[in-house]
């Protein structure tokens, strides 16, 4: 004897509701990964930007023209001289 039609089709909404539910924890778990990775990667750089702040205020104290130190890190000679000013806060 074999299932009847309501019961076939309890069976596939649970199924498919089943996979959603693991769908949405594979998908929470990858956020969670993702998180973490963003975090770590922040304060990596949080470090290296207090690194080149460090370097680039001694390259201002040994007399490195303030243009030379803005292309050879990267930046914008403006956010160079808000740094180099003591206004880290626009430093990208």
């Amino acid at each position: 004897m074999s299932d009847p039609e309501e019961v076939l089709q309890l069976r596939a909404c649970r199924a498919e509701v089943e996979g959603i539910k693991k769908e949405l924890d594979d998908a929470r778990t990858q956020q969670a990964e993702l998180e973490a990775k963003i975090n770590s990667l922040l304060a990596k750089q949080r470090e290296a930007r207090k690194k080149r702040r460090e370097a680039v205020l001694a390259a201002d104290a040994a007399g490195v023209p303030r243009l030379r130190i803005s292309k050879e890190v990267g930046m914008q000679r403006s956010n160079v001289y808000k740094l180099l000013e003591g206004d880290t806060a626009d430093e990208s």
